[in-house]
């Protein structure tokens, strides 16, 4: 599922599915990551993820290359995807 909204780095990002056109898109400027609405829920889950990477990259001035972004969003997807959450409270 894709919130309609996200904490990133002390502020809040709108995030919407939309046709785009491309995967998935970050304003920093605005606020705002659109998520391509054609695309496959896993996919459009990973382009999420992808695109809170751009926003931190931009808010924390990191000058990460797309490339290294990319490849951390593969590498963290795949870690949150196939492993049980450690991070629930625990009762």
């Amino acid at each position: 599922m894709i919130p309609a909204t996200l904490s990133i780095c002390d502020r809040t990002y709108t995030v919407s599915v939309q046709p785009l056109g491309s995967l998935g898109a970050c304003n920093n400027g605005t606020q705002d990551i659109t998520i391509d609405a054609e695309a496959h829920a896993e996919t459009q889950a990973s382009v999420l993820l992808h695109e809170v990477l751009e926003a931190v990259n931009a808010s924390m001035n990191l000058n990460l290359k797309h490339r290294t972004i990319s490849a951390l969003e593969t590498a963290l997807y795949g870690l949150l995807t196939t492993n049980e959450p450690w991070w629930e409270k625990q009762s």
